[in-house]
């Protein structure tokens, strides 16, 4: 079974100051680099989609994902998710020749490209969840709502909303769950926290320093 991971970078950053917040160095290492790690610890094979602009990889972190927009350009994350989405593959265009991808992806990812922290083990808490349950899986943030940008999803599932849903543009991530109960995963609050100010991202800096809390 495989893994397909969206990671969404196309905002505006406005309340960051315009800054790409994907691209901002934390503990020495870019945020999406870190989300990239995290993905490839639970799942080493796993098909990447960055959903917007991929600065902040190196280039050979470039060569190892794939790149798409949302049409139009900052029309959200859900067009984001649409977008990758749309170029994924599926049974009907595997080909002898892309025989390394002999099936599609059971489960995807959906993560936000500002949370430095995610981890490894969480990602593969939420893959698993998703497989046994059969529905998406998601974690909660330190305000126990719930994280709709750290989520597993069955793909075929997946797809189906977003056929439902119609244009994504504008569209709230949250109408991917419309009359669907996830799946919840247990997760310090931390694990899942982005930034939006310069405040948020020192504090997580602080939690990832090696003289940090």
């Amino acid at each position: 079974m495989t893994v397909n991971a969206i990671i969404l970078t196309g905002g505006r950053s406005r309340r960051f100051g315009g800054e790409h917040k994907p691209g901002v160095e934390v503990a020495g290492r870019s945020t999406i680099s870190r989300i990239l790690a995290s993905i490839r610890g639970a799942a080493a094979d796993a098909q990447v989609w960055v959903a917007g602009p991929a600065d902040g990889l190196s280039g050979a972190e470039q060569k190892g994902v794939r790149v798409v927009r949302e049409e139009p350009e900052f029309a959200g994350p859900l067009a984001g998710i649409a977008a990758a989405a749309d170029a994924m593959p599926t049974e009907a265009a595997f080909q002898p020749e892309t025989a390394f991808q002999a099936e599609t992806a059971d489960v995807t990812l959906v993560l936000a490209g500002d949370m430095p922290m995610v981890t490894a083990g969480h990602l593969g808490e939420l893959i698993s969840t998703c497989r046994a349950t059969g529905r998406p899986a998601v974690g909660t943030d330190d305000r126990g709502r719930t994280q709709f940008l750290c989520a597993a999803w069955p793909t075929g599932l997946l797809r189906a909303r977003l056929t439902e849903i119609g244009d994504p543009t504008d569209g709230a991530v949250k109408l991917l769950l419309t009359g669907l109960e996830p799946a919840v995963v247990s997760v310090a609050p931390e694990v899942v926290s982005d930034f939006d100010t310069a405040a948020e991202l020192e504090a997580i800096r602080a939690r990832l320093s090696p003289d940090g809390p």
